[in-house]
């Protein structure tokens, strides 16, 4: 996951959460999901939980806050 390092958003969050998985987004639907392990697409909570904490890295990284 380093490609992602300093890197955050819905989009990245779900990439981390389900590497590997394909998935296109409307507004806050998945339109379409495949993953090769089978696995169903993260919740929003779980999504908008890694965005936080890819943002509170990002910032701690940098010297700022959120």
């Amino acid at each position: 996951m380093n490609e992602y390092l300093g890197l955050f958003g819905v989009d990245i969050a779900i990439k981390k959460l389900r590497p590997g998985a394909e998935f296109a987004l409307y507004n806050n639907t998945f339109t379409m999901w495949e993953c090769q392990n089978n696995s169903e697409p993260p919740t929003w909570e779980e999504i908008n939980a890694q965005v936080k904490a890819d943002q509170a890295a990002s910032f701690s990284e940098s010297g700022s806050e959120v």
